[in-house]
């Protein structure tokens, strides 16, 4: 009985930090595209000006 609560235990934890890996890809990602889209509008209005 221990053993499985502790198998649980470990089981929840690892799937938090999955959870939390895979948050912290998607907001990099979302940075990065941010940073993508403002530097194509930076150009924008560089090639316009």
């Amino acid at each position: 009985m221990e053993l499985s609560c502790f198998d649980g235990g470990v089981l929840a934890s690892a799937m938090s930090l999955n959870i939390t890996a895979v948050f912290m890809i998607l907001a990099a990602f979302a940075a990065f595209r941010l940073v993508a889209i403002s530097r194509e509008g930076s150009a924008d209005q560089l090639q316009t000006a």
